[in-house]
Formats: C-alpha cells, structure tokens, sequence
C-alpha cells in the first residue's frame, strides 16, 4: 500500500513569504511507517520546480504586498489550470498512492483541500488523511469537507501507523485508533485521544530520503531539527502547550548526536536550525547538549530560539563554543501591559539584557516581534517600536496577529465577535484584509504598522545588517565552496532588481497604468 504525505502549498502560491523547508512532522510519520513495511513519499509542494517557479521571501519584498500575496493565493486556489495543480495531478499519476496525508496550519485550509478535491478526482478510492495544527483543534469541522475520509489530532506517528494498517489488512479497528475521526455509516466518530509519547527518542528518525523531487530541495532546508516536545508556557497566542501538552518531554543527548552525525555525513549538512520555541527551557539539559556536540567533534553551527530569561553569560559562552551562530528572541511587545495581557511573562529589562548579553557573546541576535492583539492601543504600538530601535539586533522580524484555533486569543476573538464562531477558512482573511484589534481603527493601525515595517524592511536589508546575520555562513562558503558563494552574491543582487521591478508593476496597477 503505498502513502503519499504532503505539505500544500501556499507560499508558492502568494509568491512571496517563507523560504521552503523539509516538513519535520510529515518526516517523522514517513520513517514509522516506512519501518512497518509500508511505502511512503514526502510531497513538499511548496518547493519550487525551476528557475521561473521564483518564490520571494519576506525580507526580500515587505509588508505591503501581504494583501497582493493573499489575493493571489485565493485566486490561484479556483484556478484549476493553475501549475501548481497540475503539478500536483502529475504527482498522483507518477505515485499512485493508495493513502495521501496532508498535513496543514490555518492558513493552508484551502490549499489543502483543492489537493484533497484533486486525488478523489484522480481516484475516489483513494483515502484522504487530514493531520496537523489546524485539523488537530477544529477536527468537527474538518470533517464536515467529504473529500475529507480522516482527521488525526495532534501527534500523528502511531496513530497514522494504525490508521494505514487497518486500511491495508481489513477489520473493524477503525473505532480502536486513538485520536481518529473518521465517518461510520454516515455519522462522524470522534475517537479518545491518544497520550502523548513518553520516550520521544524512541521515534526514528524523520525520512529525508522518502521525497519526491529532492532536486527541489535547498541543503540547508534538510538541516532542522527538534530536541523536545511540549510547552510550559503561558502565552495566549500560541497553541504549541495545547498541541503537544505542557508536560515538557526531552530527547537524550545521544539521541541527537546521532541524528546530527546522520545530517552531516549523509547530507552534507553544517548547519542545524533547531526548531523548538525554547531550546533554553532547561538549562542542566541544554548544558548536556551543548557538551555533546563539543566532545563529538562533529564542527557544526546552528540556531535556535528561546526566551529573554533563559539565558546567561555562562550559557552564552558554552552554547557558542558548541558552534550555536545566531539566538533569536520572542519579544512580541514593546508594552509589559501587553505583554501580561499576551501572557508572555517577561519584561524590557530581561529584553534588553538578553540583547545585550547575545551581542557580547559574538552569536548573532534575532527578535521576533507582533502587533495587532485585541486590546493594543496606540501607545503600545509606540512602546513596540521604541524597543525595537534600542535593540542592536542582527535582525528583526515584525507579523501582525492573526487568530489561530487552538490559542486562547482565537477564543478571545470569537467572544469580542471579532471572529465568527463558524469561519469559513477556505476564504478566511487575514491581516491587512482583516482588522482584530478593537481600540485602533483599520487605517490608524495599518498606517501605523506600514511605517514600523518599512523602518524594519529598510534596516534588515541594509548591507551591514544583511552581512552581520549572514557573516558566519559567508565564511564558511569562502573558505569551503567559493563557487557557490558567488552564486549566491549574483543571486542576491539579482532579487534585489526582481523586487523593484515588482515593486513598479504594483505600483502601476494601483495608478491604473496598463
């Protein structure tokens, strides 16, 4: 029985946004179900194909062609010539899957299920999974979709696993697999949930190798990893405690040192993106990681995330020695009042020491800031900005809130009738189309939001920012692949000229020139 999991596009399809990645989660259920004999391939249709399949990132274009991105995403989804989709039925045909799983966050509701349409179109009897951030909390309304046969909630390694083995071989075991929804007799059965996975490092693996296209994929995309699952944290926007529990679950420090072994020698890998919201949560285990890489000798950088008060000189010192190159910070507000009502617990004295102590240390520094919450005025935004202005980061990013099920603020905005309690997230819209704050009017807040992200899009992209965020990767291609350097030199000066000229055909057709 063959099982094809798919990433949907959507950045492909805005033409601007994220750079693509290799999907850790759909990695982790092709390694399980290829150790059960069953076979399996990775789609991620969000790589691009060719030269003239070009996606810019966010940093390369700015804020103000968010609302462009978005209408072309939803335009792109009715367009049923559309590459993309072709791209897609030619998969099908190569495949021939007998199970496709797509995995998916809000945003890619519609892309998922143009996809889903698109293999009952190819076959019927082939068998629709859902799984994922969105499906895992609004699972009743997944389900609603008939091209829909299956939702797993939350983790989905084991539960995929039964899932397929009562697909392959027969029997009544549908209404024994732990976290399904799926349709007996016409009614939908939601089944228990599952406990989450006590030995995390009992899971293989994610399945590099199980991709289809690998041309399509950037070496650096296959670098990322995560060493724990769970969440203690409070904060009200986020779903990660609700999606993985707040029970805290680490791998072993052997454990990773395997995987990492595996990233270097078998893909050629150097640097590690280390995707966990808090590498730092617990100091005694970081310190252990940290002391692993540096007796293994394996000479690797990497990045990672954490908060302002998890960290220290000490830390610092060790973490670089163990080649950590950048440390990027959730800041979120400039305003301790929006921050207690955000839950982010932390204040501007921790902020701005952290910054300090990063930048000291000699690893580069990162801050991720957000504006738009329900209750934020005028004066918050203002506080938001100042800080940002203090902070000598080697690179600031700035997003705008949206309401994402599965958090306390979705909630929140469905109370204050700023989200209907039943969303049609198939044309769902989000920032600048939708406006979720109740104290600043629409234009006020956009004005105001434009003029912090044309500060920060001018700041990030001077050539001192961009060298201080990219230094140590530029010294590594100097003295490893010259060629390649040059390349990617060419390749930037060439998306700087791509980018203006988009830039004039917007502006043309707002003025209504042809």
């Amino acid at each position: 029985m063959r099982v094809l999991l798919i990433k949907p596009p959507y950045t492909r399809l805005k033409g601007v946004g994220q750079s693509p990645y290799f999907p850790l989660g759909l990695g982790y259920i092709a390694s399980v179900l290829k150790n059960n004999d069953f076979e399996v391939m990775i789609y991620q249709a969000e790589n691009p194909r060719s030269k003239k399949d070009f996606v810019l990132t966010d940093a390369d274009i700015g804020f103000d062609f968010r609302s462009v991105g978005h209408q072309k995403y939803l335009k792109s989804i009715k367009d049923k010539n559309h590459y993309v989709w072709k791209e897609v039925r030619e998969t099908l045909d190569l495949y021939k899957p007998d199970i496709v799983g797509i995995t998916m966050l809000s945003v890619e509701v519609a892309s998922a299920l143009k996809i889903s349409q698109i293999c009952k179109e190819y076959n019927n009897k082939c068998y629709v999974v859902w799984g994922g951030v969105h499906p895992t909390f609004l699972y009743y309304d997944c389900m609603k979709n008939r091209e829909v046969d299956f939702v797993i909630r939350g983790e989905g390694e084991y539960s995929m696993l039964e899932l397929c083995q009562v697909l392959k071989y027969g029997g009544n075991g549908l209404a024994e697999v732990k976290s399904l929804s799926f349709r007996d007799s016409g009614r939908i059965v939601h089944n228990s949930a599952r406990p989450p996975i006590a030995n995390i490092d009992d899971i293989p693996f994610p399945a590099r190798k199980c991709v289809l296209y690998p041309e399509s994929f950037d070496f650096k995309s296959l670098g990322s990893m995560i060493i724990s699952r769970g969440c203690p944290f409070r904060c009200t926007f986020c779903s990660s405690r609700n999606f993985w529990d707040k029970k805290v679950r680490f791998r072993s420090p052997e454990n990773i040192i395997k995987e990492i072994k595996i990233l270097k020698n078998e893909f050629k890998i150097n640097l590690v993106l280390f995707w966990d919201d808090t590498l730092t949560i617990n100091r005694k285990i970081i310190e252990k990681y940290c002391n692993a890489i540096i007796r293994s000798k394996l000479r690797i950088n990497w990045k990672c995330s954490t908060r302002a008060n998890l960290i220290d000189k000490d830390l610092l010192r060790l973490m670089k020695k163990a080649g950590c190159v950048k440390l990027e910070i959730g800041v979120e507000s400039g305003s301790d009042s929006m921050r207690k009502l955000i839950r982010k617990d932390i204040t501007n004295d921790e902020i701005k020491r952290a910054f300090a102590l990063i930048n000291r240390s000699g690893i580069g520094s990162g801050g991720f800031f957000m504006a738009g919450f329900p209750e934020e005025t005028i004066n918050d935004l203002e506080q938001t900005f100042q800080l940002m202005k203090e902070l000598n980061a080697a690179e600031l990013a700035f997003n705008i809130f949206d309401p994402m099920p599965g958090s306390e603020e979705y909630e929140k905005c469905i109370k204050l009738g700023l989200v209907s309690p039943n969303p049609d997230w198939n044309d769902f819209s989000f920032w600048p189309d939708a406006h979720y704050v109740s104290n600043i009017n629409k234009k006020d807040f956009s004005n105001y939001a434009n003029m912090i992200a044309k500060w920060l899009y001018n700041r990030n992209n001077s050539l001192i920012f961009k060298f201080r965020r990219n230094k140590y990767y530029i010294l590594f291609l100097l003295f490893n692949d010259p060629l390649f350097l040059i390349e990617k030199i060419y390749g930037f000066f060439m998306r700087r000229i791509l980018v203006q000229r988009l830039r004039q055909n917007e502006s043309n057709k707002i003025q209504g020139v042809t």
